[in-house]
């Protein structure tokens, strides 16, 4: 194929992108009618032009039908119907078809008789003449269509080829071009330089620097070329939105922001099956039939928000919908019926865990199945397809609100900026779009600062609890005896909502690297998303930090608008409610539920005071009332100078008379968190209710308005 043909198909393609924004734009848009016909117009008339140079005979008599119908639509001779955009989308359809053949065989095909007379004869009937243009009756082409074949059985793999050739190509800027060239150019001047200088010459290190300089400009480049706006997908889908809400009964509208966002090319590509397949769904399952909407008290027209926007070195695309929303009691319900889950899992799991069922192989909660949905097929396939490119799904969802799903993927796959870490002698990369913070806790403060809730340890970090994960541990590397100057090096990720801190041994530096895919053997461990070589020549996983988590037992934590900034371990649910289970001076199993514990404190015993006979801590500007019912305090002032001990006590918020107030109650040690079903209450242990937890009897403490009343009393 010759370079003119190549230019040809792509303006082409480009025309036809651009006829069809137009098309669907016209049935809502109805003041820049004039304005969009002639775009479109200009479309046809330019690919009908071209063609006749070229000698493709079957494009030329398609355009210049299609040409005929649009001359009258902006004559004003035509008015603008659903059946008529409808025609003119097809004219579309047929004339992509043809390109796509040309540009997989070289040739438009032999059968344009049977193809495309049908076509021609609809759009002449739209156009309301008895014949077809005087161009086609030239060609001796018959208006009476015989029973044509399909055009989609020839078209349709032609088509998938030549998308795949595009796939291959890339349109940049010439200034763009250009500046890759002037800094290759540097970038040979500075090699030239330093082979004559050697590595003992006083400019070296100026131009070493110099280099990096240059390195780092052209890989800036080099991305930016690849980089194509957002917007570039996003036009695929008014067509789709308006064929697929068609089929299915539904009154939709599209609307976009970001489009200007930009992203990979390989990303792009990669991402817009998963996108699809969103849309898709928002349509067909989310948004409601007008009647639906309208008993609702809703507008009978739905609306389907696609934006995208930079957000910590990744982009996020949203599919945001006003639609019913997601029933959790259906899919809960659904995924029993298909075998997904036990129905005792079911029970307990929370919303969020439910939501996620969405994305096991198989789930639908379509009640039929149609052409659009209801095989089980497509939520899987998106979080497979999305996760395989580095990045992640989350769906939000509220009845009668409406649902989003939400795409995040990284900015490039080539090179990425990453944090490099030690663990057992190992090198590791983390991403830094993951890494919130870094801390450093020295050994003789870590033994205090890392508590221990139930099997889980966790961390003190600005009075929130951060639950770690040791790197060694986790990989099972063997250690040798740190030594015992060492502290602990922390580093705070947080991927997926789930935030915690991960120990290494040291932290080396930060570095681009060059992600680098994964053999067979090292993807089936499920905590690496690549590899990379260092600058020093050693290599080094790229740690997933999501499935880091995941791996770890770490969850999400949901908060409520209501609830306080508290990073909580969570622990599956089996049944009943939740305790925090501690020990007193006695060595009993009391427990207090697990909402009303706000956090666990760690309180040297010289800052605990007296007054009036009662137990006070001063926390955060307040006086907080200290219950002591196992006498614990007295208990640790016998044990070793009250300057070393340490008293743990649980800071629990409870309603009281006049409003939400805090309890501090003084336990022995805490020893897990776990569920279990409240007994009947007895009047007789002052305020006290037993509970089966772990099939122990436990005592459950409530009665923390009981211990503020009292200090009211003494103050």
């Amino acid at each position: 194929m010759d370079d003119l043909t190549k230019e040809f198909l792509a303006e082409s393609q480009e025309g036809l992108d651009r006829m069809e924004r137009c098309l669907t734009e016209l049935e809502t848009r109805p003041e820049d009618t004039a304005a969009l016909v002639g775009e479109i117009f200009r479309a046809v008339h330019t690919i009908k032009g071209t063609t006749g140079f070229l000698g493709f005979e079957r494009l030329e008599k398609l355009a210049h039908a299609g040409e005929h119908l649009l001359g009258s639509l902006r004559e004003g001779k035509l008015a603008v119907t659903s059946d008529l955009i409808s025609g003119l989308l097809r004219l579309l359809d047929g004339l992509r078809a043809i390109l796509s053949l040309i540009e997989a065989t070289g040739s438009e095909g032999t059968r344009a008789g049977d193809e495309d007379s049908e076509l021609i004869a609809e759009l002449a009937e739209l156009n309301g003449t008895a014949s077809a243009p005087d161009e086609a009756a030239m060609h001796g082409m018959s208006l009476v269509a015989p029973a044509a074949a399909p055009v989609s059985s020839q078209a349709a793999p032609v088509a998938s080829q030549a998308a795949a050739n595009n796939d291959k190509t890339l349109r940049i800027d010439v200034d763009v071009l250009n500046r890759m060239m002037n800094l290759v150019g540097e970038l040979v001047l500075t090699r030239n330089q330093m082979l004559q200088s050697g590595m003992e010459s006083a400019n070296f290190p100026e131009l070493t620097r110099r280099l990096d300089s240059v390195t780092a400009d052209l890989r800036e480049t080099v991305m930016q070329a690849r980089m194509q706006p957002v917007g570039n997908l996003f036009g695929k889908f008014p067509r789709m939105v308006r064929d697929l809400a068609r089929t299915c009964g539904r009154d939709v509208r599209i609307e976009f922001s970001g489009q200007e966002t930009g992203l990979d090319k390989s990303l792009l590509e990669a991402i817009k099956d998963p996108l699809t397949h969103a849309v898709r769904n928002a349509v067909d399952h989310g948004i409601e039939a007008p009647a639906d909407r309208v008993l609702a008290g809703k507008s009978a027209e739905g609306c389907l928000k696609l934006r995208a926007f930079h957000q910590s070195g990744s982009v996020v695309i949203e599919v945001a919908d006003d639609g019913a929303g997601i029933s959790i009691e259906k899919v809960l319900k659904k995924a029993v019926e298909r075998g997904l889950v036990a129905q005792d899992q079911a029970s307990s799991m929370s919303e969020r865990e439910a939501l996620q069922l969405i994305f096991l192989p198989g789930f639908s909660t379509a009640a039929a199945v149609t052409t659009v949905s209801g095989r089980g097929v497509g939520m899987d396939v998106v979080r497979a397809n999305v996760e395989k490119v580095g990045g992640s799904v989350e769906l939000e969802s509220k009845v009668g609100v409406g649902t989003t799903l939400r795409l995040r993927v990284p900015l490039t796959l080539a090179i990425v900026p990453a944090l490099v870490v030690q663990s057992g002698g190992h090198s590791f990369a983390l991403p830094q779009s993951a890494l919130v913070e870094l801390v450093y806790v020295p050994r003789r403060e870590a033994e205090k600062a890392v508590e221990t809730v139930g099997a889980a340890e966790v961390y003190r970090l600005r009075e929130r609890l951060l639950p770690i994960i040791r790197l060694n541990r986790l990989l099972g590397i063997e250690m040798e005896e740190a030594s015992e100057s060492h502290g602990i090096y922390l580093a705070v990720l947080e991927a997926e909502g789930c935030r915690y801190g991960l120990v290494v041994d040291d932290l080396l530096a930060p570095e681009e690297i060059v992600v680098k895919p994964l053999s067979a053997v090292l993807r089936e461990i499920g905590l690496f998303s690549g590899a990379t070589v260092l600058g020093n020549g050693t290599l080094a996983l790229i740690l997933d930090i999501a499935a880091t988590a995941a791996r770890a037992g770490v969850k999400p934590v949901e908060r409520g608008s209501d609830e306080t900034e508290t990073d909580e371990v969570q622990v599956k649910s089996e049944e009943g409610m939740q305790f925090l289970i501690f020990e007193d001076r006695a060595r009993e199993r009391t427990a207090v539920p697990l909402n009303a514990v706000e956090r666990i404190e760690s309180v040297p015993l010289t800052q605990v005071e007296y007054a009036g006979g009662r137990a006070l801590l001063q926390y955060r500007g307040e006086l907080l009332p200290l219950t002591d019912d196992g006498n614990v305090l007295a208990e640790l002032e016998t044990e070793q100078s009250a300057e070393e001990v340490l008293a743990t006590i649980l800071i629990c918020n409870h309603a009281g008379p006049s409003g939400r107030s805090r309890t501090g109650m003084v336990v022995r040690r805490v020893l897990d968190v776990s569920t279990g079903n409240v007994l009947d209450k007895d009047e007789s242990m002052g305020g006290m209710e037993l509970a089966i937890v772990k099939e122990k009897l436990t005592m459950v403490h409530r009665d923390f308005e009981g211990a503020t009343a009292d200090w009211k009393e003494v103050a």
